[in-house]
Parts: structure tokens; sequence; C-alpha cells
């Protein structure tokens, strides 16, 4: 049986359940736990993991609207024959439980369902095992519709969980004629084939077909319908259920988690790879390395770029700009104070340099006063 078939028999027999966590969350005191254990979940989805299915005294969510998604859940398989549930009241809270309804409404296709406790009793403080069965008849192949009404109560007598109302559960009972049965509404053809119904495939009409597919681990349980992890939502599990603010231009993907563009780590991106900023613009694209903006260069982005270079006599002081030395001037500091034009220098890198003598200190002593000039 495909998982997803599995996932939703537990569904259904619960009355109003879904994968509230696939993990094992540590008990809280005075409150009450429902859920499969790991040795049955390897039977319903293939692996092994507890399924809570009340956490702290509260249903899962699937239960909110559990008429509209019940109306397109398929029938529990025929290789299902009974599901085990555990529960446990922690603390010194006393819970009670009442089985109001047991009853088949195809009694030619299967008996009433059972259980293996008393219909009225305490939910036990040490984790016990209740087992729900599904009786068919074998008689005559068919879908056989069933109720299952139970009610949990506090020691006040206050009802705090329940059965959705007038809940129907269904499942199908076949005769051997096809190895392993047809699920889904399949149908055993003269060749022992199964014949599966519009949105389903398999050897047994064990999977469901859903378009677009299920995302972010979501699960395919009946054609269009996606149960969703926590975290996610949408039609096929393709939206993030975010609270978490992610800075510096990250995005919330899951629960508390983001994706960090590249230079920024942390939960929520506020950490920079780069142990010193980067300066003048620049962003840091990973760890201790920064992507520059025009007009800048080196590891941090703290040295400018002048384009031609300031030659011999300039220090470049911001993007383009020159600070000459002393009896230098112009906009590369090529031009020397008191010079001809004959001697003027040619910016650095220009071709064909003519080689200027460097002045001599009585010179030097003629220069007119203005100095540090920025062109």
């Amino acid at each position: 049986m495909a998982p997803a078939g599995r996932l939703c028999c537990a569904a259904l027999l619960c009355g109003a359940l879904s994968l509230c966590s696939l993990r094992a969350a540590p008990r809280q005191p005075d409150t009450l736990y429902l859920w499969i254990d790991a040795q049955q979940a390897r039977v319903l989805i293939g692996f092994e993991e507890d399924i809570l299915i009340v956490s702290e005294g509260k249903m899962a969510p699937f239960t909110h609207d559990f008429r509209k998604a019940q109306q397109r859940m398929p029938a529990i398989p025929v290789g299902i024959h009974a599901m085990n549930f555990s529960w446990q009241a922690t603390g010194r809270a006393e819970y009670y439980y009442e089985f109001l309804s047991l009853h088949s409404l195809d009694k030619g296709i299967m008996a009433d369902p059972t259980i293996n406790i008393p219909l009225l009793g305490t939910v036990p403080h040490k984790a016990s095992v209740v087992q729900v069965g599904f009786p068919c008849l074998g008689k005559q192949d068919g879908v056989a519709a069933f109720e299952v009404n139970v009610i949990i109560m506090n020691s006040e007598g206050n009802i705090i969980l329940q059965t959705p109302q007038n809940a129907i559960f269904f499942k199908t009972c076949q005769q051997a004629e096809c190895p392993g049965g047809c699920r889904n509404g399949g149908v055993c053809n003269e060749r022992h084939v199964c014949e599966c119904p519009d949105g389903f495939y398999g050897p047994h009409c064990e999977k469901a077909l859903c378009v677009p597919r299920c995302m972010n681990g979501g699960l395919c349980i009946t054609p269009g319908l996606c149960i969703c992890p926590p975290g996610f939502y949408g039609i096929n599990c393709d939206k993030a259920n975010c609270t978490t603010t992610c800075f510096n231009g990250g995005t919330c993907f899951y629960l508390g988690k983001c994706i960090c563009p590249s230079g920024y780590e942390g939960d929520q991106c506020e950490i920079s790879k780069c142990h010193q900023p980067c300066r003048n613009g620049g962003k840091c694209t990973g760890k201790n390395k920064c992507k520059c903006s025009k007009g800048y260069q080196g590891d941090l982005c703290s040295k400018p770029v002048c384009e031609p270079s300031c030659g011999l006599y300039g220090t470049c002081v911001e993007p383009n700009k020159c600070q000459c030395k002393e009896g230098w001037h112009g906009r590369h500091c090529n031009k020397r104070y008191g010079a001809s034009g004959l001697s003027t220098l040619r910016p650095a890198g220009s071709k064909n340099r003519q080689h200027t003598p460097l002045p001599k200190r009585a010179e030097e002593k003629r220069v007119p006063p203005e100095s540090n000039y920025i062109w």
C-alpha cells in the first residue's frame, strides 16, 4: 500500500487527524497525548517515527475543515484490517473517554468496528494501545460505511475532544480475486487485474495523482489533495507559513528558517560572513570576500580607482580624483609648476612617454606656494 493511502487511513480513523508532527516531542505535565507509535507507523507510511495526533490536549489542525477533506478521502484499503493508537494522560490530570458509537452502516459487507478496551473508562497514565478493528465479512466485495464516535472529558466532566459530528468513514472489503486487492474504488476484472478510477494508478490503485505535484514533503493522499507538513500550506504545499523576519535580502522558506544570500548566515541572515564590513557600498559575497561597487577595489573595497592612474606624483583619494604632491598639478598630477609645455609629463600608461628629469632643489624653492593641489 502507498504511504499516502496509509496515512489517509490514520487520518480517517481518528476522525480528524493530520501530521501534527512527525517527531516525538517532550511530554508536558498534566495534559493528554494520542499518537501512532513508530512500529504502527512503519506499517502505515513506511518509516518508523511517531505520528502525533493529539498534542498537549489539542487536535491536529486537520479537524478544522474535516468535512470538506473527508469528501475527498479514499476508503480504508483492503490490506488494513486494524489500526493501533497509543494514548497517555501525563502528570496528575485525569481524563475519561466514552465510545458513543461503533456502528457499521453496511452490515452485509462489514460488521461493527471493534475495540480492545471497554467502551467507557479512564485514559491511562502509562502509554497504552487502543486497537480499532474492521471486520470484513468476506461475503461480497464493496465499500462499507461506518461510524466511530468517541469523546474525551476532563475531571470536571467537560468534553475537551471528540470525533467531528456525523463523521462517516469507509472501509473497502474485497474477495481475493486480485492478489493484494484493488484499492481506492478500483475494480478487479476478469483477467484478475485492477482497473483504477481516474486519479489513481498502480497495481492495486494504491497511488494518488496530484497535479501539480505536492512540494516540500507534502503527501498526495487523493487526486488533487496534498497533506502538507508543518510550516507549509497551499494547494500543493508550495507556500511557507513564515513568521520570521529575514534580513539582508534573505527569504523565509520554512517556519523559522531563512534562505540567506551569499555573504550572510544565521537563522535570520543577520550575520555577515565578512569579519570586517565592506566599505563604500561593497557587498559581502562570501567569507571575507567583498564585491566592490564601481570606482573602488581591494579586499574591503577601501581603495578608490583612478583611470588613468595618478602617476608618480599623485595619490588616488576618490574615484578618478587625484591628490598631487607638492610642485605638481593637473588631473593626473603630470604637470609641474614652472615647467615649459615641453616638460609636461604625460599620464601614466600613455604611449611614447617622455622622460622628464627631476627638478633640482634650487628650483624647488622657487615653486609657487600652492601645495597638495587637488584637481
